[in-house]
C-alpha cells in the first residue's frame, strides 16, 4: 500500500466548477469522470458525508484500489490522510482508473477489518477515471454498518475436497470479477450465509469449499455485509425461487453459473445471528 500525497484542501475552493459525468456499467460499477483543472495536480478530490443527514464526516480514510479482485477489502494501493473537519480529501494519483472507497472505524485506525458500528461508503463500486493534470471529483456518502461482515477467511479459505465451482456473470452475461457465491443449508436466504466462496477472478470464476455433501441453496453478490440494497448486483442460482443443489461427499459440482442483476426487492435489516 502506498500513502497518497494529500495536499492543502483550502485550494479546492479556488478551483473552477465541474460538470457531473456519471454512468453505470452492467456489473454495477458507478463510473465517475467529472474533472476540474488540477492546476498542476493529478488525482482525486471530494467530500465524505454521512448519508442520513449529509453532514460532513471528519476522520474518514479514502482507499484507492486498481481493481475489484479483493472485493475492495483489505489493504488498498493508495490511502488518503484523514478527511478534514469539512469532510474533504485530496489525493495525488497517477492517471488511470481507480475504485474509490471510504471508511471510518470507530477505533480511529486507518486499516483493519470494519465491524458493526463503523462507517463505509454506500455505493461500494465507484470507479473514477483520472486524467493527467485533472482532479476527478468523487463525493462519498457513508452508512453505518449494522450487521457484521460475513465474508471472513474462515468461511472461504479452508480448502476441502467437497464443494462447488462456477462462474459469476453480470446482467449481460459477462464475467463478473470481485464477487462471491454464498451457500445456505436451507432456503432461507434472508440471513447471514453459512459458507462463502473465494472471490471471483477476472473470468468470474469462483470456488466454494464445503465441509461435507448435502443440499445447499446458492446466491451471489459483491458486498460482504447486510442485506442487499436496491440496485446492488445480486443473484440466486435457479432464479427468484433458488434451486436446491445436491452435492456428494468428496466431490465438486462444476459449471454452476449465477447471473447477477440489480436488486429490486425491499431492503430488510440483516439478522445478525447464524442458525445453530
Amino acid at each position: 500500500m502506498r500513502l497518497a500525497l494529500c495536499c492543502c484542501l483550502t485550494c479546492l475552493t479556488l478551483l473552477p466548477a465541474c460538470t457531473t459525468t456519471i454512468s453505470t456499467t452492467p456489473g454495477g460499477d458507478q463510473v465517475i469522470s467529472r474533472m476540474i483543472d488540477g492546476q498542476g495536480q493529478t488525482g482525486i478530490s471530494g467530500q465524505v458525508r454521512l448519508k442520513a443527514d449529509t453532514s460532513p464526516m471528519a476522520g474518514a480514510y479514502v482507499n484507492i484500489y486498481p481493481n475489484t479482485i479483493s472485493n475492495l477489502l483489505g489493504p488498498s494501493q493508495f490511502l488518503s490522510a484523514p478527511t478534514d473537519a469539512a469532510g474533504r480529501y485530496l489525493m495525488e494519483l497517477p492517471p488511470g482508473n481507480y475504485y474509490v472507497v471510504a471508511r471510518k472505524r470507530l477505533s480511529g485506525l486507518a486499516n483493519g477489518p470494519i465491524t458493526t458500528g463503523d462507517y463505509y461508503s454506500d455505493h461500494q463500486r465507484i470507479l473514477a477515471q483520472v486524467a493527467s493534470g485533472k482532479l476527478t471529483q468523487v463525493d462519498l456518502e457513508m452508512l453505518q454498518m449494522r450487521a457484521p461482515m460475513f465474508f471472513k477467511k474462515n468461511l472461504s479459505d479452508t480448502k476441502t475436497d467437497t464443494g462447488i465451482r462456477g462462474v459469476l456473470l453480470d446482467e449481460q452475461g459477462n464475467p463478473l470479477p470481485g464477487g462471491f457465491a454464498i451457500a445456505y443449508v436451507d432456503n432461507n436466504l434472508q440471513r447471514l450465509p453459512d459458507y462463502a466462496s473465494t472471490l471471483s477472478n477476472q473470468k468470474g470464476e469462483f470456488t466454494l469449499y464445503l465441509p461435507k455433501g448435502g443440499s445447499y441453496f446458492l446466491a451471489a453478490r459483491i458486498k460482504a455485509w447486510d442485506m442487499p440494497h436496491k440496485g446492488e448486483p445480486y443473484g440466486k442460482y435457479g432464479g427468484e425461487s433458488a434451486l436446491e443443489l445436491k452435492i456428494k461427499d468428496n466431490s465438486f459440482v462444476e459449471g454452476i453459473k449465477i447471473r447477477l442483476a440489480p436488486f429490486t426487492g425491499t431492503y430488510k435489516e440483516m439478522n445478525n445471528q447464524r442458525p445453530l
